[in-house]
């Protein structure tokens, strides 16, 4: 496997011919002149520039937009050309110009853009008017306001309705995409991710499903560079992504990529510098070291002794200013029948515990050619060459961030930089079975991550006629992985004897086929049919070989050459499903739009016959079109859609399956634990979608509003199996999960001044999720390891996905707390409470865009409101002493509110560390006391730029630099759920956003990285 991975690492570069082509392509363009327009679009009525309106050059993808005053620059690939300008709320005007012009004035009246387009499912182009169902755009400069090492965690507060979170561990890490809640118990909840109308592998596999901890693997997205993206639809609900069939069921995320344009060869360069500092520490007391009962202790491991000498910053000083350094250069350009799109970006990401950093490469070609008059092709090649060093393991058992804060207050960490003692042993301040010196964990734990993805894709066009086309298209997603884990010799809890090596090696392969024709006819003045008909055929191949080498021969010698009790793990996937669909548009007086789908796929991992079905109707209203309305609005569309989206299985759950296991003389074969289920039905989601759109004040102010009810059964799920069966469960088909929500979306151009703009943009989305019914088997399932140390997220019939369950305080009948005999807490029981849901009740988001004078500003302040999560890092700085909130009753006096089993009220006094360490219980703890309200409002993005005037003689089209922040500050967090009185009030200290892993697990957190600020500088320049 090391040869194989080392022979893909090798291939980095483009193939020759690939240069050569690109090459040849410059040389051929390099030569054309541009023919430059330039003028003011304006407000027919009062006279006042349009800020932003599009001025484009039909039949090319070149176009701009105004500035502040409504002035416009725009370079023609050719001369006649007909110039189209565009605004949101105002018809549009199309110009034909005979030679160059600079005094150009287009002055639109009100009325609905009908013109407006928007990116659809099979990367199909609709008109916005004529939609009937919720689609939202961002344009891709708003995704590189600030920068992530995955851009899809820049998306929260953007989108009404989706919810980001994403798996600690450092940069590159997974993050959880779910579009109008959770709906899959067992499965993924993501969205589909969709690459220029083609599904790309966006696996979330081995993410950390307990709060015992793990490391997270990384996941697909992440390996999209957001330098070339031109734009993302989010298909929300059920019709808008019924086409992609059953991997769409959770919504799409529709990824169009920037092309060239006919024209002379535009160079863009982007370098960009950031800083990444932790935001949001937990609050440590700075009085009582090491010690219990308030007597000192120097090798005691909890700070309950006396009062003593301190080390505010030993936690804090352990964190780096991580460093990033993002550089793109692009070239695009074309002639009329050639246009090509290449772009070179590096991203090299440190993360904010040393040694942790990334490495990215990403290399993207685009070439678009007309062969003859109704015949073009477009292909695009994009290679991703990625490493992570050393993920951070998050969780409770002996990761980096919890070794860190077991420190006591009276230890300075300094002194334990130098980690072993001359016999190699860890130094560290006290004695653990289980935790040891951070920077031993940092220096003698190393891994690395390391990826070579290929991704390519070709489509062939052909022009039946003027009004109907048919489209071939074929693409390949192939990725390398290859992960190595070290573990020194003398490791707690991991490393045997010598040390351990592990190796791990992924390879994933996705082929896509599509064949479609579609088209438009105008039947007569009154009605147009628009019709698309299709299939596709979809292969998935995956292969995993764990090797794991508990000893080495030679201590430190990593390899499996040198392993003791080397084992083996391995697994083989493969699937396929075809695909035949078909959508028809028919449109009356252009103000009735009636729309249907149908699509049938047979997938390999149902049972004979492997088909399932499902359809979905839409049905608009232009009301604005259809009767006269009040000038007060420019445009209004109700809609509405019914559909049902199918999901299949994983593949291998009709019949049971074996492992090959050591053993005996020649090893044996056993009989997995899970029974099969060999009448496997698709998990079916039936959506109902009601929705409006209006515009007033001659388009400045917009409302778009949504209903929508989902209902998803036949939920594929474990329920448990007697002894005497010889399986310890079975998967079953059953349940009915239900999401009913609303999501609005406001947008305001507030001023629009010669000298300066304002847009303002609110995304609001509520969902209520309710677990209709499970199954007779089992009225509970849990959503990974159980109730853990802290709390566990789970389904129950009544209830809602994501519950969380732990160990409460125990009340009586009347709903009073219990204490012992001692004055202290009883616990309710394992899994006895329940502490709340991580879902958020609702979200909000409010983008703010100011121009004036050349200056760009951008403010995103968002807020997640609502629901819970359980801090079992919170936990463990209770049971030693070190929170903040620790330092009250030290000497005792502390009377609980409560009453003994007998009723009887309580007057026993306890001390802050008889009541934290009863509660906190080490490892294990009553949750409750360390459940958070998940509230939180921030400012989650600012930027300011300048456009920096530039002597043309210099040779330089544009030029801008911008100061960006994200994560900037935290205007409010939740506290905790339970106030006790006498004790301060507890404000969460971690951030929401950022979960144990990025699969169903959500909502306990427990030594994860801290949250970050990061502050950076951007240098834009155009040739």
């Amino acid at each position: 496997m090391l040869n194989t991975h080392q022979g893909a690492a090798n291939s980095r570069l483009f193939p020759p011919p690939l240069w050569l082509l690109l090459v040849a392509f410059l040389c051929s363009t390099s030569g054309l002149l541009a023919q430059t327009i330039s003028g003011q679009v304006l407000d027919n009525e009062d006279g006042l520039p349009l800020i932003g309106a599009t001025v484009a050059e039909q039949g090319t993808t070149n176009g701009t937009v105004s500035d502040i005053d409504g002035n416009f620059t725009l370079n023609l690939t050719k001369l006649p050309a007909v110039i189209q300008v565009s605004y949101i709320g105002y018809s549009s005007r199309e110009v034909r110009l005979e030679e160059a012009q600079s005094d150009l004035v287009f002055r639109l009246s009100e009325g609905a853009n009908l013109d407006e387009v928007v990116v659809t499912a099979l990367g199909i182009e609709r008109s916005t008017k004529n939609i009937t169902y919720a689609v939202q755009e961002l344009d891709g400069d708003q995704l590189r306001t600030t920068r992530d090492p995955n851009f899809a965690n820049t998306l929260n507060g953007k989108v009404a309705g989706l919810v980001v979170t994403t798996g600690a561990g450092g940069p590159g890490g997974a993050a959880r995409i779910v579009l109008r809640g959770n709906r899959s118990i067992s499965g993924s909840n993501n969205a589909l991710v969709v690459v220029d109308g083609v599904p790309i592998d966006n696996s979330t596999r081995g993410q950390v499903g307990n709060d015992f901890g793990g490391y997270n693997n990384i996941d697909g997205v992440s390996n999209i560079n957001p330098y070339d993206i031109e734009s993302v639809s989010f298909l929300k609900g059920g019709a808008a992504a019924a086409l992609y069939g059953s991997r769409g069921a959770n919504g799409v995320m529709l990824i169009t990529t920037k092309s060239g344009s006919e024209g002379r060869v535009q160079v863009n360069v982007n370098s960009g510098v950031s800083f990444e500092t932790p935001s949001l520490l937990p609050e440590f007391q700075n009085t009582y070291g090491q010690g219990n009962g308030g007597t000192s202790n120097e090798t005691a491991a909890g700070s309950w002794g006396g009062e003593t000498t301190t080390y505010p910053d030993n936690v804090e000083n352990f964190f780096r200013t991580g460093v990033s350094l993002d550089n793109s250069i692009s070239l695009s350009g074309g002639t009329a029948t050639t246009q090509a799109y290449f772009s070179y970006t590096n991203n090299r990401n440190q993360g904010i515990i040393p040694n942790n950093e990334l490495n990215r490469n990403t290399f993207n070609l685009r070439l678009q050619q007309s062969l003859g008059s109704k015949l073009h092709g477009d292909f695009k090649a994009t290679i991703v060459d990625q490493s992570i060093d050393n993920k951070v393991k998050v969780g409770e058992e002996s990761g980096i961030v919890q070794n860190l804060y077991k420190i006591p207050r009276s230890v300075d960490l300094a002194d334990y930089e130098n980690f072993e003692d001359e016999d190699g042993n860890p130094r560290y301040w006290t004695t653990s079975s289980i935790y040891t010196n951070p920077y031993w964990t940092l220096n003698r734990t190393p891994n690395d991550d390391n990826r070579d993805r290929r991704m390519f894709l070709g489509s062939l066009t052909y022009d039946l006629t003027e009004k109907i086309k048919v489209t071939g298209r074929a693409s390949l997603d192939r990725s390398n992985d290859l992960l190595t884990f070290r573990i020194y010799d003398r490791t707690l809890l991991f490393a045997g004897p010598g040390g351990t090596y592990q190796e791990g090696s992924g390879f994933f392969q996705e082929n896509n086929f599509d064949l479609f024709l579609n088209g438009y006819q105008d039947v007569n003045e009154d009605f147009r049919v628009d019709f698309l008909v299709g299939t596709a055929l979809n292969q998935r191949e995956s292969k995993y070989t764990f090797i794991n080498a508990n000893g080495l021969l030679v201590p430190n010698k990593f390899s499996t050459d040198f392993g003791i009790n080397v084992s083996t793990n391995s697994s083989v996937s493969q699937r396929e499903y075809q695909s035949v669909f078909g959508t028809a548009s028919v449109t009356f007086r252009n103000f009735l739009v009636l729309d249907a789908s149908a699509r049938n796929d047979w997938s390999s991992t149902l049972p004979a016959p492997h088909s399932f079905f499902y359809p979905s109707a839409g049905l608009s209203l232009i009301v604005s079109d259809m009767v006269r309305l009040p000038d007060f609005f420019s445009f209004a569309k109700l809609r509405g859609t019914l559909s049902e989206v199918g999901n299949d299985a994983d593949p291998y759950r009709l019949l049971n399956t074996y492992s090959v296991q050591q053993g005996g003389t020649n090893g044996f074969i056993a009989q997995d634990a899970t029974r099969n289920i060999p009448d496997l039905k698709p998990e079916i989601t039936r959506s109902l979608e009601f929705g409006a759109d209006v515009r007033m004040l001659r388009g400045r102010l917009g409302v778009d509003l949504t209903w929508y009810k989902t209902n998803s059964f036949n939920q594929l799920f474990l329920v448990p199996l007697p002894a005497p069966t010889g399986f310890s469960n079975q998967y079953i088909n059953a349940g009915n999960v239900q999401n009913k929500g609303v999501e609005l979306t406001i947008q305001a151009r507030v001023v629009e001044k010669e000298n300066f703009g304002y847009i303002s943009t609110v995304n609001f989305a509520r969902n209520v999720n309710d677990i209709i019914e499970l199954s007779d088997k089992t009225k509970r399932v849990f959503l990974g390891g159980g109730f853990g140390r802290t709390a566990g997220p789970l389904v129950e019939e009544g209830g809602r996905y994501g519950d969380l369950y732990g160990e409460g305080w125990a009340r009586d009948e009347q709903g009073r707390f219990l204490v012992d005999d001692m004055g202290l807490p009883i616990g309710s029981g394992g899994g006895e409470t329940l502490l709340g849901n991580f879902n958020p009740d609702f979200t909000l988001g409010w983008n703010n865009k100011f121009d004036f004078l050349g200056f760009n500003v951008s403010l995103l302040i968002d807020g997640r409101f609502g629901g819970v999560m359980v801090s079992g890092t919170d936990a463990n700085l209770a049971f030693d002493g070190t929170a903040d909130y620790t330092t009250a009753f030290r000497d005792g006096g502390l009377v609980l509110p409560g009453v003994t089993e007998d009723g009887t009220p309580n007057n026993t006094a306890v001390s802050a560390e008889q009541f934290w360490t009863r509660v906190s219980g080490g490892r294990y703890s009553f949750g409750e006391f360390f459940t958070y309200d998940a509230t939180n409002v921030r400012i989650r993005e600012f930027s300011i730029g300048y456009g920096i005037p530039v002597p043309q003689s210099l040779g330089i089209r544009t030029a801008r630099l911008s100061l960006t922040a994200r994560n900037l500050l935290f205007l409010y967090r939740g506290k905790a759920i339970l106030d006790i009185p006498g004790i301060p009030e507890r404000t969460m200290n971690f951030d929401p956003d950022i979960q144990l892993g990025a699969g169903n697990y959500q909502g306990v957190e427990y030594g994860n990285l801290p949250s970050t600020r990061t502050i950076g500088f951007n240098l834009q320049l155009g040739f």
